[in-house]
């Protein structure tokens, strides 16, 4: 083994550079060198041999690699602090010492070096080899991580980060009523979920609800060992009233209506009550429910606030993207820079279904279980969507049947599923079609829900009418 400092290809001469920073000497054939920081050591082997043996150690891997290879081979050795006095154990030329520290004089000093041990070479020097040296000593390859793995690294932060959101809480939690606020991917389901666990363990009676049925069994299956009830919005009249009343995506009831069937839910009704909402008051309001602002305002002024201000699930790279297209303030994105958003143009339903079965085929060359994958049709149905011309959903691969958990769907096969039925959840792996138009509050409302949804990547097909608006809107930079 050799170790190499820097290596120079040139086209017919490859040189090894040996660098020596710092003070040199040579006493009874031992060698010293002392750093910057004074610290001294000793070597037999002086800077010469060294860059020497390294030289016909690369020479004779390469040409055993390289049948024919018709370059020289030759070393120097740089002391940028330290001019060193001729000796007969090398040649001037294999020395640059600190005269030779400018562009100028370093280019003169190298170039003299090439010539010297070119015109040393015993092996016939051919065509320039350039780029198979290349080849051998720094190949090309794929540096992107398979996003099978990528997705194992991102887990286990989101994990963490929603765990910080939560000790972020903790501090209001003395308050009777809260109003929490963040973007999708902030966290809120985590806290109310722990702060529906914390409340029922001080013996307290709780209701944990939202409208979302998909959300409502996530938090449900997390608080079935505790004494909390977990009911779906549309199912809890005439239960209660509640010691404490807890409310996810509460922009979904956030309205006259629903606030007075809250006023029933909780003990003491929503002015002397205890009660925590927790809402993301940007596009996905209206989705599935309806949002009022003044009402939002209301209960803002009676109770503490508490905005969450970053974002624990997505990348920073959807994010960017979900911001740049919807406007909508997802906070500082703390999951890492992931894989790109990938869009792409077809110009009819069928080109759509095409296009993601080869982005299910690629997902499934990237080793990508196709339960981790969800497909979000923009339009009502998911039987209206373009994705039920595909190959995939043909063969079951991709399927709008029920889902088997909250977080996943039948056992090797993506799910097909609306806006309004995925609200609140999330995939590892997001594909976004049916992209008809942005124009509307409803739809752009809609295509906020789909990509704040994603873990790891997302991929969206964009039709040509909102290609051509999301274009207008950016200035035709789309």
């Amino acid at each position: 083994m050799s170790e190499i400092d820097f290596l120079l290809v040139l086209n017919d001469v490859v040189l090894v550079l040996e660098i020596k920073g710092g003070r040199l000497a040579r006493r009874d054939g031992l060698w010293t060198f002392t750093d910057r920081y004074g610290e001294v050591h000793e070597k037999r082997e002086g800077p010469f041999e060294q860059a020497r043996t390294a030289m016909f150690a690369i020479e004779a891997d390469l040409r055993r690699r390289i049948p024919g290879l018709g370059v020289a081979f030759g070393s120097v050795v740089i002391t940028p602090d330290q001019a060193l006095a001729p000796d007969l154990e090398w040649e001037p030329v294999e020395h640059l010492g600190p005269g030779s520290m400018t562009v100028a004089a370093l280019g003169a000093g190298l170039t003299a070096a090439a010539r010297h041990w070119r015109d040393r070479s015993r092996h016939t020097l051919g065509r320039s080899q350039y780029q198979d040296l290349v080849k051998a000593l720094r190949p090309d390859f794929d540096r992107v991580p398979r996003l099978s793995l990528l997705a194992s690294v991102f887990e286990t932060d989101f994990v963490q980060l929603a765990a910080a959101q939560y000790d972020m809480l903790r501090g209001a939690e003395v308050n009777p009523r809260l109003l929490c606020t963040g973007g999708a991917g902030s966290g809120k389901t985590l806290l109310a979920v722990e702060s529906a666990r914390r409340a029922a363990l001080g013996g307290e009676t709780v209701l944990l609800t939202c409208r979302s049925p998909g959300v409502m069994d996530l938090m449900s299956r997390s608080l079935g060992d505790t004494s909390v009830d977990c009911i779906e919005w549309s199912q809890t009249a005439g239960h209660g009233p509640y010691d404490v009343v807890l409310v996810d995506e509460a922009q979904d009831i956030l309205n006259t209506d629903d606030c007075l069937q809250l006023d029933e839910l909780v003990s003491g009704g929503i002015r002397e009550g205890r009660w925590r909402l927790f809402c993301d008051p940007n596009n996905q309001a209206n989705v599935g429910g309806v949002f009022d602002r003044q009402t939002f305002d209301e209960l803002g002024s009676s109770a503490a606030q508490f905005q969450l201000p970053y974002n624990c699930r997505n990348t920073s790279a959807i994010v960017q993207q979900t911001q740049l297209i919807t406007g909508a303030d997802l906070g500082v994105a703390k999951a890492g820079a992931g894989p790109a958003v990938e869009y792409v143009q077809p110009h009819s339903d069928t080109d759509t279904a095409a296009l993601l079965d080869a982005r299910l085929k690629r997902l499934r060359q990237e080793e990508i279980d196709l339960s981790e994958v969800v497909v979000v049709t923009l339009r009502d149905t998911a039987s209206a969507s373009s994705a039920v011309q595909t190959k995939a959903y043909s063969r079951g691969a991709l399927t709008d049947q029920p889902r088997q958990s909250s977080t996943s769907g039948p056992a090797g096969a993506a799910r097909l599923v609306t806006t309004r039925g995925f609200k609140g959840l999330e995939a590892a792996h997001v594909l976004v079609v049916d992209v008809d138009e942005v124009e509307s509050d409803l739809a752009m409302a809609r295509l906020y829900v789909a990509m704040t949804r994603p873990r790891v990547s997302l991929w969206i097909a964009v039709g040509p009418r909102a290609w051509a608006q999301l274009s207008s809107a950016n200035g035709g930079k789309q």
